[in-house]
């Protein structure tokens, strides 16, 4: 028996104008691969009838189970219920379960009944109720030659109790497959690069599919492994990362979920290590991702933003004849800045920070882009030079990740030698 297949339909006028984020079909996706449900599509609709009955006949026609969330409210332009009353050729009656629901919501808060939240109670007559404690609007199960619709809510809080409630126990039930996933976090390398150093991906598809997944800030490979036996698949997705390893181990920071200032905290922590930071272009974004963790002050001591030469001056002991001689976006500044964080604050390693963001402040000899970053720490300083693009926001994004990874290189006791023969840093964040 293969895999079940579904789709995902989100529908509303304000998902597709781009006026707010879909993130119901990525929690929808995440969880029916934690039970074993390949998703094969995700699609979006506006509040439009017809549109809206034909990609619910073309979605059935492809996959086992179709999930809808969105226009399930109680105002003119919600119309999934009667669509789909309409498509199973049902009609609409009221349920007193979910009117006594309804008025317990409203009796809760103090306030009457609205007349038009009522509505809610009409429900299809052969559709099964997935009662929903979250909200007013309840979900609904229509089925036809073994094939399921769920229906949910838009509201994200309400699709996710609607999912763990009934739909994962009504899909889990007597589904042997499982889908896996393995994500292998980068950075450090463009993806051309990365796939120039490990050869083909095919040589490493034994019982998975592996897909890349860019962004500015690196690339995280994913594999997946679909079958029946867990402990197979869990074996194969291991096979699998130790091939990719034995080429991109220096360059793979994390697995799943684990962020590069998570992996980073650990190895100060693991290290007995403290930590000082001196932002320039940055701003204190380095800092606001170490802080993100709990915990992180037992290892973070002090960051300091010194934007203006004079700051650098003031807090970093920074010779002002090094900032006249060479500029403050240079090798020379980098180093000094972070020697200084590290003497004025006592920690045992500093990371500074220096560049040109942009859009503009850039020249033939130094463009826009243009950073240097430095760890130091009491084996000497290690400085490395990245030329970004004119993106002001995604130069700090990519600013901070490098100095991230720098660090975690230089606490795993990587070396400059070592990453001598690398392709393409600098453009690979």
């Amino acid at each position: 028996m293969e895999n079940m297949t579904a789709e995902i339909l989100t529908i509303g006028n304000e998902v597709i104008s781009g006026h707010i984020q879909d993130t119901n079909a990525r929690t929808l996706a995440s969880r029916l691969n934690d039970i074993g449900i390949w998703v094969t599509r995700f699609t979006s609709v506006g509040d439009h009838h017809a549109t809206l009955l034909e990609e619910v006949d073309r979605a059935l026609g492809r996959s086992d189970i179709l999930i809808t969330t969105g226009g399930l409210g109680s105002t003119h332009d919600d119309i999934t219920k009667q669509a789909l009353a309409e498509y199973f050729g049902m009609a609409l009656v009221t349920d007193e379960k979910v009117r006594s629901m309804i008025e317990g919501f409203y009796r809760l808060r103090k306030k009457p009944v609205d007349r038009r939240v009522l509505l809610q109670c009409e429900v299809p007559s052969g559709a099964t109720v997935l009662y929903n404690k979250k909200g007013t609007a309840p979900g609904l199960l229509f089925e036809r030659d073994g094939k399921k619709v769920f229906v949910l809510p838009g509201v994200p809080l309400e699709m996710e109790h609607l999912l763990e409630t009934w739909v994962i126990p009504d899909l889990a039930k007597n589904n042997t497959h499982r889908v896996l996933h393995r994500i292998l976090n980068t950075t450090g390398l463009a993806e051309s690069a990365l796939w120039e150093k490990t050869g083909p991906a095919e040589q490493f598809e034994q019982g998975v599919s592996i897909a890349s997944l860019p962004s500015h800030l690196g690339v995280r490979i994913r594999l997946t492994a679909r079958g029946t036996d867990r402990d197979q698949l869990v074996f194969n997705l291991g096979r699998a990362e130790a091939g990719l390893r034995k080429h991109l181990d220096t360059w793979i920071f994390s697995v799943d979920d684990e962020t590069l200032e998570e992996r980073v905290g650990n190895l100060l922590r693991e290290r007995g290590r403290t930590l000082a930071l001196a932002e320039s272009c940055t701003g204190g974004l380095i800092a606001s991702r170490i802080t993100r963790i709990a915990g992180s002050s037992d290892y973070f001591l002090q960051g300091m933003v010194t934007y203006s030469n004079a700051a650098k001056i003031s807090r970093l002991g920074v010779p002002a004849e090094l900032i006249d001689a060479h500029g403050a976006v240079s090798e020379p500044v980098a180093r000094a800045m972070a020697q200084g964080a590290r003497a004025t604050t006592g920690a045992d390693i500093a990371v500074s920070v220096t560049g040109i963001a942009g859009p503009g402040g850039g020249s033939g000899e130094k463009p826009v882009g243009l950073t240097f970053i430095c760890v130091s720490d009491a084996q000497g300083e290690w400085v490395e030079r990245h030329v970004f693009h004119q993106d002001r926001a995604r130069n700090q994004d990519r600013a901070a990740q490098a100095a991230l990874n720098l660090l975690r290189l230089r606490l795993l006791g990587v070396t400059p030698d070592t990453l001598a023969a690398e392709p393409v840093r600098g453009e690979a964040v």
